[in-house]
């Protein structure tokens, strides 16, 4: 009685039940686990309970339906869109009120688009209230960019490129965006694309896309010299970056000039494949060759050529098929 006391009173400390029956001949027998039905899947619950839904006829296996992607195809909403039409909201009433339709090849027929959720491909020819649209816009757009104005589409206070695309005379699309950036002082050429992966094709240095520009720089050019140190990597506070000098042109001295403006002034072309934030003036500035005026001439094989300053253009059949090539 003593004995079983003791346990007792330990059980209570510790748990330690298997302690008091020491002395006992006491098996414990373990509960058999019960099995499941044969009719109980071995496939998660989501797969058992949704995929069960489809079986194949025959009697054979459990088939996933999934809903095939359309390689290509774009939201007839997104397509309005980036055709001019308005917004993403804008064309969504236009398309829920069943007026834009397509032209189907094979009939002929314009079909009727169910929503802005419809699946179209970017080429389609488009109709609205039976009308043709106009067809896609090309993929980029070439602009002039003047000097003061931000490399933006919006600024509450500067004059940025998201006014003056609008303005722009040429069809256009609610999807362009600047390929890059000039700096506020620097003018010439910059692109539009409505295409994030076109742009990004440009604008990586892996891609090697170059870029031409015109700088005219304080003093007298020594060339062989400027162009070992460009070609060697220029340390700036971005880092270390690399240009090709093609051209030193010495300008010649205006008969205006004040006599405090003596300091001689020469225009460089250089080429580079990257685009990091006021590179080109802080390579050649920390090459003894303070930049005064900055012009880009050339991105990739689009020239610049006589577009006036402040206009647009559309791209060449040959600008067009290049910028193709870059997506292969």
């Amino acid at each position: 009685m003593l004995g079983t006391s003791m346990c007792r009173a330990a059980g209570r400390r510790s748990f330690g039940l298997s302690a008091c029956f020491v002395s006992q001949d006491i098996s414990l027998t373990p509960l058999p686990i019960p099995t499941p039905p044969s009719s109980y899947s071995s496939r998660p619950f989501h797969t058992s309970i949704h995929a069960e839904k489809h079986q194949q006829s025959s009697g054979g296996g459990v088939v996933k339906k999934y809903k095939k992607k359309q390689p290509g195809m774009l939201r007839a909403d997104r397509i309005l869109s980036n055709r001019g039409l308005g917004t993403r909201s804008q064309t969504s009433k236009l398309l829920r009120q069943k007026r834009v339709g397509y032209l189907d090849k094979t009939t002929g027929q314009i079909v009727g688009i169910k929503g802005p959720s419809e699946k179209v491909h970017p080429e389609a020819t488009l109709y609205l209230d039976g009308n043709e649209l106009p067809g896609p816009p090309p993929p980029i757009l070439i602009y002039h960019k003047p000097k003061y104005v931000l490399s933006a589409m919006d600024d509450k206070e500067r004059s940025h490129l998201g006014e003056k695309l609008e303005e722009c005379e040429l069809q256009t699309s609610n999807a362009l965006h600047p390929v890059g950036r000039l700096d506020y002082e620097t003018t010439g050429l910059i692109l539009f694309s409505s295409s994030g992966e076109l742009t990004q094709r440009l604008l990586h240095p892996r891609r090697g896309v170059e870029k031409e520009y015109v700088a005219r720089v304080e003093g007298v050019v020594d060339e062989a010299e400027l162009r070992n140190k460009l070609s060697s990597g220029v340390e700036t506070a971005e880092g270390v970056h690399q240009a090709d000098l093609l051209e030193v042109i010495p300008v010649p001295a205006s008969e205006d000039k004040d006599d405090n403006e003596t300091m001689e002034q020469t225009d460089v072309r250089v080429v580079v494949t990257e685009g990091k934030h006021r590179m080109v003036r802080r390579m050649l500035a920390n090459c003894g060759h303070p930049v005064s005026e900055l012009k880009r001439e050339r991105h990739g094989e689009v020239r610049l050529g006589d577009l006036p300053v402040g206009k647009f253009r559309q791209p060449t059949d040959e600008e067009i098929s290049w910028t193709e090539s870059l997506l292969q």
